[in-house]
């Protein structure tokens, strides 16, 4: 009877940790990563990764959360505001990293936009980059 119990609840929990996220038609493999960064006195950004739904290859990551190094908990100080919105209607994903708590002073940028365009196969291009200073955008 345990086992009976027991199986499902060890699916879904299998199944909830997959590596995978959808984006309009496809589902792409996901990775996380931290990486060391030596700006602001030593910084950890955990960076998510989208693979190619039909290859193997990167196509594109973002910003999820920057954080001192060696203070990495729920509740340390975060230095860039991450926002990730896909639109379904014309296949568009925008990633915007807002720089917050001094790191805007430091890197001497507000924010910074990408627009990245999906394709029918699923491929996925920058269609624009955008940095933000004192409020005015340029697009590089």
């Amino acid at each position: 009877m345990k086992t009976k119990i027991v199986i499902p609840i060890l699916t879904a929990f299998f199944l909830s940790c997959n590596s995978y996220e959808k984006l309009g038609d496809f589902k792409y493999r996901t990775t996380i990563h931290k990486v060391f960064n030596d700006d602001f006195g030593g910084l950890v950004k955990t960076i998510k990764t989208y693979y190619s739904p039909t290859k193997d290859t990167l196509l594109f990551g973002h910003i999820i959360k920057t954080q001192k190094l060696d203070f990495e908990n729920e509740n340390d100080t975060n230095y860039i505001a991450e926002k990730f919105t896909y639109d379904p209607v014309n296949k568009t994903i925008t990633s915007t990293e807002i720089y917050k708590n001094g790191y805007e002073h430091f890197l001497e940028l507000d924010s910074l936009v990408r627009i990245l365009v999906q394709k029918k196969d699923g491929s996925i291009f920058l269609k624009e980059y955008i940095e933000y200073k004192d409020g005015v955008g340029t697009s590089k």
